[in-house]
């Protein structure tokens, strides 16, 4: 039988309290599952299918001991994101493994528990566990996180929250975030976290999305994201490195329970991809340049470098993996497309330190292009010159290139 009793919601929560059913519990340390309809998941023998985050976590019993990342009091403070310090409310966990169910997928066939090779280019085994999936990628192909993110539903939460909820005037509370891990084969640089729909009942207005390289998470120290929908990539990530990913839902009245950190490990890079010019790696400057915004599909950040033929590369991001490239003489000076007359700038991720024929577009007549100045070239490691591209010239210029190459490329 069951009994009814009354508990109190810590804080920093607004002083209320809710009435619950009593349930049967799990032993300490490990924690009740429930399916995506709140249902209390049973095992074989009628009690609690329990699990503990060990069991998920990567750790293994030869862990460092990490009691510090667990602890209620979050303090991140990595370059390049949101700093948040705040108070975790200590509140129940519901938490299932399921995997990503078909509806929310488009195209649910090329999304598999396994990838399709049990090792990366280097010969290395890739991370398999119950809360990741892949997707499979022509090796010749550059990594596309757009393309990738074409396989997941985008909805805006606000529309998702039914009107009575709207006046609800508590924290989240017990939530089943159903999260999962999505990577693509041969792209070491991002993947995509899913998680479950609201519920029924729950009024959750976005999400703080934390991630920490395994250096930074036995030090508790995690970068944040904010979220207004269901899956968030995370991006620049280092190739053979563990990371660590969880997520808390919230609204104006505060914010809900965190829950459990799952772990990946991230493939190996490919050595043919990037030229590697002399000291290392390519290093990106932030930098804020005047280019010639026509027909360019990105708006994001922007960086720099200095290229070996004495010019400036600038690149206006989409996202990490697409971006547009332009040229300069000098760092005041503008900064401009960049034509081509026997393709449509494939080559051009030699601007990068790309091996790769790039993936470019939109793809449109010349006689769309308006036409503007910029540099412009017939084929890899030629000089550039500078004159006059687009329509009434032999040379194509594109909105966005995918070469491969993550930029800045460090987390």
């Amino acid at each position: 039988t069951t009994r009814r009793t009354t508990t109190t919601t810590p804080e920093p929560t607004a002083e209320s309290t809710t009435e619950e059913l009593l349930v049967p519990t799990c032993p300490p340390g490990s924690y009740l599952q429930y399916d995506e309809e709140g249902n209390l998941i049973m095992g074989p023998d009628d009690l609690p299918d329990c699990y503990t985050e060990e069991s998920y976590s990567g750790l293994g019993t030869d862990a460092l001991d990490t009691t510090e990342a667990t602890e209620d009091i979050i303090n991140i403070d990595l370059e390049d994101y949101e700093i948040v310090k705040t108070t975790l409310p200590s509140t129940t966990v519901l938490w299932t493994t399921k995997p990503l169910i078909a509806e929310e997928m488009p195209d649910s066939k090329s999304l598999n528990s396994i990838p399709s090779t049990e090792l990366d280019i280097a010969g290395k085994k890739r991370f398999t566990a119950p809360y990741v999936s892949y997707i499979s990628k022509d090796p010749a192909a550059p990594c596309s996180l757009t393309e990738a993110l074409e396989h997941f539903q985008v909805e805006n939460l606000e529309d998702l929250i039914p009107s009575d909820l709207k006046e609800f005037e508590l924290p989240p509370q017990k939530i089943s975030y159903n999260l999962t891990i999505v990577a693509v084969e041969g792209c070491h640089s991002f993947v995509i976290l899913d998680w479950a729909k609201p519920g029924k009942g729950d009024y959750i207005t976005g999400y703080l999305v934390y991630s920490a390289s395994y250096d930074d998470f036995i030090r508790n120290k995690w970068s944040t994201q904010t979220s207004g929908s269901t899956n968030l990539p995370i991006e620049n990530l280092k190739p053979n490195t563990r990371y660590y990913f969880k997520i808390q839902a919230k609204n104006p009245h505060g914010y809900g329970p965190v829950s459990p950190s799952l772990t990946f490990v991230t493939e190996s890079d490919n050595p043919s991809l990037i030229v590697r010019p002399p000291g290392g790696e390519p290093i990106w400057i932030p930098f804020s340049f005047k280019y010639d915004s026509t027909y360019s599909d990105c708006s994001g950040k922007q960086y720099v470098k200095r290229t070996w033929y004495r010019k400036f590369v600038g690149v206006v991001l989409c996202n990490s993996l697409r971006y547009k490239i332009y040229l300069s003489d000098n760092l005041k000076d503008t900064f401009y497309s960049i034509g081509d007359s026997w393709g449509q700038g494939d080559d051009h991720c030699q601007f990068v330190d790309s091996h790769m024929d790039g993936r470019t577009g939109p793809s449109l007549d010349i006689e769309s292009l308006p036409p503007i100045k910029g540099y412009y070239r017939q084929y890899r490691q030629q000089p550039v010159m500078f004159g006059r591209i687009g329509y009434g010239s032999p040379f194509y210029y594109v909105g966005w290139y995918e070469c491969g190459v993550p930029i800045p490329g460090k987390w």
